[in-house]
């Protein structure tokens, strides 16, 4: 699936496939999330509030747009070329530094996270740092290989995830249309907290805006693809959540998810929902992965002499410290929670930054082009 382009000594410039690029975005998306989704859609969007999922979609195409235009516009040219073609690379610097302190933080925190529900629910008296070191480890083998072996590494953990959500079939007996109320969107709403909350389960792909000189032509439509992939997931966990409890019982259980795979009887199986959330390690562990890539990636083009195995090891040192810090779930949420509106906002305000210096550059050049003319 990874094609070889032209030799230039003794490397080669591999570009990453559009399927591959599908599978990657949908599995680097903070699907960890979905554990909660369905609380979060009923505490902020009332009844009925597995819908809002449509209008976050539309939200996330518009994102996905921008940086589909950006590749277009650019040609091809990375949003450090972009960028730096009209703003000093000094002035971008504490752009860059903040924008690493946030992908840094996410992973850190998306890996505390996930550390504490396991811890929970199976070793609760390992300390968490072995835990930390082992995804510190599976961390720098992948970016030690580089966005091409991430990539290929994702289409292989895709199929052993999306395996288990064949389990849920066996819940339809369970679901029932009474259960769904008349009523839309009523309740203790509070749609601007919501969208956040939602919004937060498609971060990470806003990272795909540093693919642009790894991709193959016409590869803009695997992020839509990818990201309708997911869309699709997500509606039928929450469509099946609120068929499957009552309106009550999704408010009042912390993670739904995990209790709905509770209650999958498979006779092959016991203890699903231990098996689920063991295996869902693979999507946060490519999720943490390319969240320190897209840091690794900035340091990079900061400073370009430096090695890159150098800036792998800056950046899993400080989210080694990072995921050290909380002491419980209650403050990895808390962490979370402002860490993931920072990543929103770079995913909504970095396009836009990147789009109008094109508008200003292509004016330019077309403003060039017309006075060489007149001449």
């Amino acid at each position: 699936m990874v094609k070889k382009r032209g030799i230039k000594g003794d490397h080669m410039k591999e570009r990453l496939h559009p399927l591959q690029l599908s599978i990657l975005i949908m599995m680097i998306q903070n699907g960890l999330v979905a554990y909660s989704l369905p609380r979060l859609t009923a505490e902020y969007f009332g009844t009925n509030g597995w819908l809002s999922i449509i209008f976050i979609f539309v939200l996330v195409n518009i994102n996905l747009m921008m940086i589909a235009i950006i590749y277009k516009l650019g040609k091809g040219r990375s949003i450090f070329e972009i960028m730096e073609a009209s703003v000093p690379k000094w002035v971008m610097v504490p752009i860059y530094l903040f924008i690493i302190g946030v992908w840094i933080g996410i992973a850190s925190m998306i890996m505390r996270e996930y550390i504490f529900i396991y811890k929970l629910m199976f070793f609760p008296f390992l300390p968490d740092t072995l835990f930390i070191i082992l995804f510190t480890i599976i961390s720098y083998q992948l970016l030690r290989g580089g966005i091409y072996n991430i990539a290929k590494a994702s289409v292989v953990l895709f199929f052993f995830v999306e395996l288990m959500l064949f389990l849920i079939f066996y819940l339809f007996p369970e679901f029932e249309f009474a259960r769904f109320t008349t009523f839309f969107f009523k309740g203790e709403t509070d749609y601007f907290k919501g969208a956040l909350h939602v919004y937060s389960a498609f971060l990470g792909i806003e990272v795909s805006i540093l693919f642009f000189p790894m991709v193959e032509k016409k590869w803009t439509k695997a992020l839509f693809i990818g990201n309708i992939i997911s869309t699709l997931l997500y509606l039928t966990v929450l469509f099946l959540s609120f068929g499957f409890f009552s309106f009550n019982q999704i408010l009042n259980d912390k993670y739904p998810v995990m209790t709905l795979f509770e209650y999958t009887e498979v006779p092959f199986l016991s203890r699903a929902e231990n098996l689920c959330f063991s295996v869902f390690a693979f999507k946060v562990l490519t999720t943490i992965v390319i969240y320190y890539w897209g840091a690794q990636q900035i340091f990079g083009n900061m400073m370009k002499s430096i090695k890159p195995n150098v800036w792998i090891f800056l950046i899993l040192s400080s989210g080694f410290i990072l995921a050290l810090v909380p002491d419980s779930i209650v403050d990895v949420e808390k962490w979370l929670k402002w860490l993931s509106n920072y990543a929103i906002g770079i995913a909504w305000a970095l396009p836009v930054f990147v789009l109008c210096l094109l508008f200003i550059q292509n004016l330019k050049n077309r403003l060039n082009r017309e006075t060489d003319h007149a001449k």
